[in-house]
Parts: structure tokens; sequence; C-alpha cells
């Protein structure tokens, strides 16, 4: 594969994907195909993902992750199961910390330190993570703070009708089609690690 050198060919790769991490040393990931130096590289990682090109968070593993929009709504049916997140709490399926940060982000972009702070909620990291993951928040950057991270519905970024597009779909047609179009991007991921990212997160 060619080397990363702006955001065009970022978004490009990315889209070639389907899913792509940010940073691992050893396999396909953002980092391991960048042409240009460490800091430039976190600087386009913002520019793509305030782009709304390109969805972010941490969908794998627990790790930052590009998803293309081509897949983002297939990812978010399958890992919501076809819940939105009032509909998860309200059957009691949220723990408690979920739902009060969900509550507090609302239609607002809100720094993730700074909602950790008004919060106080104990392993507040571990219950954002695991909102990225079910695919219920994004992120985003803080234009004037690099590095500031700011927690998104996703719904709020690329609007509610595109993300819930592929809710009418199985599970099981929504992983089929993942496997299918980022087949490239779950080359890097191993047998165990693809059967997790294909599975329901809720």
């Amino acid at each position: 594969m060619e080397k990363i050198h702006d955001l065009d060919e970022l978004v490009a790769r990315v889209d070639e994907c389907g899913i792509l991490r940010f940073w691992t040393e050893s396999d396909l990931s953002v980092w391991t195909l960048s042409g240009i130096g460490f800091n430039a590289m976190w600087e386009l990682r913002e520019q793509a993902v305030n782009s709304k090109r390109v969805a972010y968070g941490k969908f794998a593993q627990k790790k930052a992750t590009f998803v293309s929009l081509d897949i983002l709504p297939y990812l978010c049916a399958l890992r919501r199961d076809g819940y939105d997140f009032d509909s998860l709490s309200d059957e009691g399926r949220a723990p408690n910390r979920e739902t009060l940060i969900m509550n507090a982000v609302g239609t607002e972009q809100v720094p993730s330190y700074a909602l950790g702070q008004s919060l106080g909620i104990k392993g507040y990291d571990a219950a954002v993570t695991s909102l990225q993951n079910k695919t219920y928040l994004c992120l985003q950057f803080k234009k004037s703070a690099m590095g500031t991270a700011l927690l998104c519905r996703p719904e709020d970024v690329f609007g509610y009708d595109f993300v819930r597009s592929k809710y009418d779909l199985s599970p099981a047609e929504c992983a089929e089609y993942i496997m299918s179009h980022a087949a490239v991007g779950l080359s890097a991921f191993d047998e165990k690690e693809v059967k997790k990212l294909l599975s329901a997160a809720v």
C-alpha cells in the first residue's frame, strides 16, 4: 500500500479498509501506513475526524479506530442490536454510569476530560470506552485545542437517519456486509478478534 501523506489519502485508505486502527506498530494501521512524521500524523487524524468524512472512536479492541461511512451504519446496527440507547436504558440493560454519561452528552459536543471531572463517576474512562464500543459515542476534536477529544453521538455528527439506516437488517446481514466490504481492514485482526468485532456489544 502507498503511504499516507494528506487528508484525502487518509480518507481514501479508511474507505479502502473499511475499518482501520489508528495506532499499532506491527499491524495494518494509519500509523504504519503513514509517510509523515509522528506529530503531523496526529494533526492529520484530527483533520480527518473533524471533516466528518470518517468516523472515529474506540470501535475495535478498545482502541482508537477509523470506520468508513460506508461501514458505519452497518456497524451501529450490529453493535447496538437494533437498540437506541434510551431503549437499552429503559430495559435496565445499560449500566447506570453509562446512562449518566449519555444524559450529560445530550446533543452537545462535550470535552471528555471536562465531563469526567464534572460527573465524578468511578470507572468513567471504562464507561466511555464501552459506549464507543457499542457505537453510542464517537469522537470529534476541539478545533482550538489540539488533542481535546469531544464526546458526540454519531447521530449528531452524521445524521440520525444515516446512522440508523440499517436497523432493519439482521445482525447476520450486517456482519456479512462488513465482512465483504471491510475485508482489507479485517485482515489485520485474528479470527477471535474478528468474531468479537462482528458481534453485538449490548
